[in-house]
């Protein structure tokens, strides 16, 4: 047993090469198997309204546009996967894969941080964690998912790139590096505004560099020529360089929460074994820094970690408390907005539990603790594998467009205050977005002419929002058709009389 157990780690270090390429793509695929499984063609609001943008660009719509204050490169995305196969499922693959592409990069800058083992540990938690994997414990409610239609996701994985990138470029500095770096951090802005705070963190890192200022400044021209593009055109058509990015910043809006509230529950985003290993790392490191940064130094070329001229350690605990601060002072708050902190949290986690699990006489005990702790988090998942890899449901908003279709001329204007974004997809009718609640929805609708076809939910995020019987009892709207969620009415102007087209 010990020959084989030393022909075994021979085997290993003659294939490392292999053996990293293996568990990358191991990681990967199993990321994007879990990411796509439960795949379907019901998506809501937000989703949609990337999906309705990639049609505008690929697909020449103009019936509504959503450009003028949402950021352009994942409907991009969306735009290059219709060109392929015009389907909600090609969009789907596309999120999908990119979302899995996270745990690679994070693997792979982690290593490069923190060493070998708590990078994995960082990975396998960004890749099965039920927040990240989109499988959410009871009573917490969040509309990112791991095969989600929104730019969180993706522009975490962009995020994780550029860090990567930087990291590789104060290991072999080179102003090509540098510069490529900031180009991948422009994505990140163009993937999601929201990516502003966590660009601004990671062009710290180039003062890393030997020649920090030649560093930064071919990081800053690497993003700034990126940029540039998307900056002209939203000037020519907007006529302000930074109206799209200020008008997305006016659009956050929504309930008030208390400041505490990513901190109450981080656990339930990060997942509690991260919580755990993140206070594992405090502790190790405020009672024993002096001989940890030591012994850290001493093994760098032994891990792979790279030798900085600052303590990524430090800068990683910087990235994660500026973070937090930064989102907790922000009014309205929703889980996903604090998945840019994963990098730091997971990294920090990582290196906790890695501690445990390298207690020179506890170690076996360890390794198990971690290993059943991190099993018993991803247990969740096999909630989403026991459903049907295909969603087979077909969402109301197209059943209803399908009938719209057939059943009012093409030049009929849609008018509704909820959803709106479902039908600009799935028809070509022009859309009217009324005033979403109270007095305003009602005098809206008054205004509705003659023609107009108003959609109403039966359960929409207000009750005004879904008045059914007001709508009823006004002879000014023909009820059309009723589906389970929605009921389709047209504006007949007190004259009901008139046919209504097969």
């Amino acid at each position: 047993m010990p020959g084989s157990i030393r022909s075994w780690k021979v085997w290993l270090n003659e294939n490392q090469g292999l053996v990293v390429a293996i568990s990358v793509l191991s990681l990967f695929a199993a990321g994007f198997l879990v990411r796509l499984w439960g795949i379907s063609r019901a998506h809501y609001w937000d989703e949609m309204v990337y999906l309705q943008n990639a049609q505008v660009i690929c697909c020449g719509k103009t019936n509504y546009s959503e450009l003028s204050f949402r950021p352009p490169l994942l409907s991009i995305v969306f735009a290059g996967a219709f060109l392929l196969w015009r389907h909600v499922y090609a969009a789907c693959i596309a999120a999908a894969a990119i979302n899995a592409l996270g745990p690679v990069f994070l693997l792979l800058a982690g290593c490069m941080a923190v060493g070998r083992l708590p990078a994995a540990i960082a990975s396998l938690l960004l890749a099965f964690s039920p927040f990240f994997a989109g499988v959410f414990p009871a009573g917490f409610v969040s509309d990112d998912t791991g095969n989600s239609l929104l730019t969180d996701s993706p522009a975490l994985t962009l995020i994780l790139l550029a860090f990567w990138l930087l990291l590789r470029a104060i290991e072999k500095q080179s102003l090509r590096r540098f510069f490529f770096a900031g180009v991948v951090l422009a994505l990140c802005i163009l993937m999601r505004f929201g990516s502003i705070p966590s660009v601004g963190m990671l062009l710290l890192l180039p003062l890393a560099a030997r020649q920090r200022w030649r560093a930064v400044g071919a990081c800053a021209s690497g993003l700034a020529i990126a940029m540039a593009p998307y900056l002209v055109w939203s000037k020519l058509r907007y006529g302000g360089f930074l109206a799209t990015l200020q008008a997305g910043w006016r659009n956050v809006e929504g309930p008030v929460e208390p400041f505490s509230f990513f901190i109450t529950n981080a656990a339930k985003i990060f997942s509690y074994v991260a919580v755990v290993g993140l206070l594992l790392a405090l502790v190790t490191q405020l009672l024993r820094y002096r001989s940890w940064s030591t012994a850290r130094q001493a093994t760098v070329a032994n891990d792979g970690v790279i030798a900085p001229r600052f303590s990524i350690t430090a800068y990683l605990w910087f990235w994660l408390l500026a973070g937090l601060l930064f989102f907790s002072l922000m009014p309205h708050k929703e889980p996903r907005y604090v998945m840019p902190l994963a990098p730091p949290v997971l990294l920090l986690a990582g290196s906790g539990l890695a501690f445990v699990c390298s207690l020179p006489k506890f170690k076996a005990l360890g390794v198990t603790a971690v290993c059943a702790a991190m099993v018993i988090t991803f247990l969740p998942i096999r909630e989403r594998v026991r459903e049907p890899f295909i969603n087979p449901i077909v969402p109301d908003e197209e059943v209803a467009s399908r009938f719209l279709e057939s059943a009012v001329p093409p030049a009929t204007t849609l008018y509704m205050s909820f959803n709106y974004p479902a039908f600009a997809f799935y028809t070509n009718f022009r859309i009217h977005e009324l005033s979403s609640v109270g007095p305003a929805l009602y005098a809206d609708m008054e205004q509705i002419p003659l023609g107009g076809v108003l959609i109403v939910y039966r359960e929409a995020e207000a009750p005004s929002q879904s008045d059914i019987a007001w709508v009823n009892a006004n002879p000014k709207f023909q009820r059309l058709r009723e589906f389970p969620s929605l009921v389709i009415y047209r504006s007949v102007a007190r004259d009901i009389s008139a046919p209504i087209r097969p």
